[in-house]
């Protein structure tokens, strides 16, 4: 039988131990995504590439902001409510247009709204990445795509939108 008395004064700190380790390991898994996983650089050229890799598996919706668009912030947590519900049967990409000396910005931002997925921060020229999008976007934030499974256009717009909107053509994305 181990003798306590001989190891009293470890007894009474084991327990922080064993929270503070329990903090840490927490802590980096709160973390999540590391900031070049959570905000990764698109181009004109990758970013059908990024959306077509969803494409037989889920629908996708698209989204251009950035943190200086007010109707963006509004309407982000919608989407990322959405992301969570359907989340089996639907893909969010995020794409940042903020400015490249805004990226810290932007991280904090998803941070913020429990983004825990990788998203994509714009690079290069916008007119390549606005075509690359859509022939219909005239490069008006935000910006918001939907596709089906199969790829097909279910619905875009370049104006915030609710909840009520999201969704039904969310679902109708899902359903086709």
């Amino acid at each position: 039988m181990l003798n306590m008395r001989k190891y009293k004064h470890i007894v009474p700190f084991w327990p922080f131990v064993v929270l503070l380790a329990f903090g840490f390991v927490n802590e980096s898994i709160g973390q999540g995504l590391q900031d070049e996983e959570l905000l990764k650089d698109v181009s004109a050229n990758d970013i059908q590439e990024v959306i077509s890799s969803y494409k037989g598996d889920k629908a996708v919706l698209i989204n251009v902001w950035a943190t200086w668009c007010a109707p963006c912030i509004e309407e982000f947590p919608h989407i990322v409510e959405l992301q969570q519900k359907y989340e089996d049967d639907l893909h969010v990409v995020f794409v940042s247009a903020d400015f490249p000396k805004q990226r810290e910005k932007a991280l904090e931002f998803l941070r913020a709204q429990n983004v825990d997925w990788p998203t994509y921060f714009k690079t290069g020229k916008d007119q390549p990445f606005i075509e690359a999008l859509s022939d219909d976007w005239s490069g008006a934030l935000p910006f918001t795509k939907i596709l089906n499974n199969d790829g097909a256009v279910v619905a875009s717009w370049e104006q915030g939108a609710g909840y009520e909107k999201f969704e039904r053509f969310t679902k109708k994305a899902i359903n086709n």
